[in-house]
């Protein structure tokens, strides 16, 4: 399995968050690492400020110490990913409602792409049976194998 880890394409290719919030998020991955990125608007100065920034963030995720045909190895990585996920979405914490949505949005988004671009059946099916949306589909049309 680490064998065919290695041979993703380097470039898993755009995730879509254009439906959501009209900008590109991203997933890649190079032998031992996957980035995770993810955009979300957050305000720019104080909350009275109607205009908002957009920010992109990355964060790469380590996998080489993982055995991924394990099942073990396959969740901590669905762990770390998701993890990531809702790093690069902020803001974190919000009691704004609307604020609240993106970033939950931006999270499902960033999280679906990064485990459709991971192309490894187990943790497409952990992440399905976690949230109830196949991501299988979406493997495949990024090019992944």
């Amino acid at each position: 399995m680490k064998g065919q880890m290695r041979h993703w394409s380097c470039a898993v290719g755009a995730l879509v968050l254009g439906a959501v919030l009209g900008f590109p998020a991203q997933a890649a991955r190079n032998p031992e690492n996957m980035t995770v990125s993810g955009v979300a608007k957050r305000p720019m100065e104080q909350v009275q400020t109607a205009r908002r920034q957009t920010v992109t963030r990355s964060i790469v995720v380590a996998y080489g110490d993982l055995d991924l045909s394990a099942q073990s190895g396959a969740q901590k990585l669905y762990v770390r990913l998701r993890g990531a996920a809702r790093d690069v979405c902020s803001p974190r914490e919000t009691r704004i409602p609307s604020l609240r949505r993106e970033w939950t949005q931006c999270v499902d988004i960033a999280l679906d792409n990064a485990v459709a671009a991971t192309g490894i059946e187990r943790i497409v099916a952990m992440h399905r049976d976690a949230t109830g949306r196949d991501v299988s589909v979406s493997s495949q049309l990024a090019g992944s194998p």
